[in-house]
């Protein structure tokens, strides 16, 4: 198996979480979204938003795939890279 692979599999769910909600961070802030912008496009609550950026909740495949498609993005672009 390829290292990176390999590390990717090593991947805490807590440090998962954080790169995940960096990531998310990063494209929101692209598109000059506020966290409520963006909670709105989605149909959630800001909190939740804030949630997920700050690590304190992993979002469920069908709520990525929402943020994701708000943001105009493919939802893999979300995860930590493999490389």
């Amino acid at each position: 198996m390829c290292e990176s692979i390999e590390n990717l599999f090593m991947l805490s769910k807590k440090k998962f979480s954080e790169i995940l909600g960096g990531n998310l961070r990063k494209e929101r802030l692209k598109k000059k979204l506020t966290q409520d912008e963006l909670a709105h496009m989605c149909k959630f609550y800001r909190t939740y938003i804030n949630l997920v950026e700050t690590a304190k909740r992993t979002p469920s495949s069908y709520s990525l795939f929402r943020i994701a498609s708000a943001l105009g993005i493919p939802v893999d672009s979300l995860y930590p890279s493999t490389v």
